[in-house]
């Protein structure tokens, strides 16, 4: 029997999983020098850094609704 889910379902449902949003931030020299020092001490991007720090904020503000965590 053959899926009912045809190859362009399944392109669009992955593209659109796929779908980000670029964000750009001025910091002073000594909170990047931070970041980077954190980020070189835990063999981790900048990215995965801050993408945790801000899932970390959901938790914060609503407790009972968190974000899964990044794939």
């Amino acid at each position: 029997m053959a899926s009912s889910v045809t190859r362009r379902q399944l392109h669009m449902a992955t593209t659109e999983q796929r779908k980000v949003e670029h964000l750009n931030v001025r910091l002073p020299v000594s909170e990047m020098a931070i970041l980077r020092n954190y980020c070189e001490a835990n063999q981790r991007s900048q990215s995965d850094v801050i993408r945790e720090f801000i899932r970390s904020l959901s938790a914060a503000v609503n407790p009972s609704s968190t974000l899964p965590p990044d794939s």
